[in-house]
């Protein structure tokens, strides 16, 4: 008898430990960097202006997607506590060029704060139009005749006052990087 309870123990305690060799699998390296880069992104994206009105964003291998709610009823759903109004909202984007400066600065705010990220698109839906602004690294560059540290070591003088603030070169930069559909 203390034989036969000695083997059924011993059977017991070798499957037992096959099992949880298989249970725990190794995590690879190649997901966590995503994870970590995806958090920053959305770390950064809520900075923007009208951060609180993204309702989406990716990143899929070195670009940023990021996506403005498209109504106040999506706006709601997502900040539900929100005392904000559908006038409010539309009041926020609609004047002082609030659409092209939130696309432009956001976007380049994107790339100078995301060493992961060559490229970032952001779609912004007001008023039955579409707006969109796409940017490479490479591209902003030649555009401002900068690399991308010349202008974060001087992010007002080099970009903000040129292309965010100054209706022509804001003009230029989006005809150049954005759509209005």
């Amino acid at each position: 008898m203390k034989k036969v309870l000695l083997m059924v123990t011993l059977c017991i305690l070798a499957s037992c430990t096959n099992e949880k060799k298989n249970e725990n699998p190794q995590v690879t390296n190649e997901i966590q960097p995503i994870n970590a880069n995806l958090e920053k992104l959305k770390i950064e994206a809520s900075r923007l202006r009208g951060g609180g009105s993204i309702s989406n964003i990716a990143l899929e291998n070195e670009k940023a997607i990021i996506s403005y709610v498209k109504n106040y009823t999506e706006y709601k759903q997502l900040n539900p506590q929100s005392k904000l109004t559908k006038d409010d909202l539309n009041a926020y984007w609609s004047t002082g060029d609030a659409i092209q400066k939130a696309l432009i600065e956001g976007s380049v705010r994107i790339l100078k704060e995301s060493s992961f990220i060559n490229e970032i698109e952001i779609i912004l839906p007001f008023e039955n139009n579409v707006y969109k602004i796409d940017v490479k690294k490479t591209e902003l560059e030649q555009f401002i005749g900068k690399s991308l540290s010349q202008i974060k070591n001087n992010w007002t003088k080099t970009f903000i006052d040129p292309y965010v603030y100054d209706k022509k070169g804001r003009e230029s930069f989006f005809n150049k990087f954005g759509t209005k559909n």
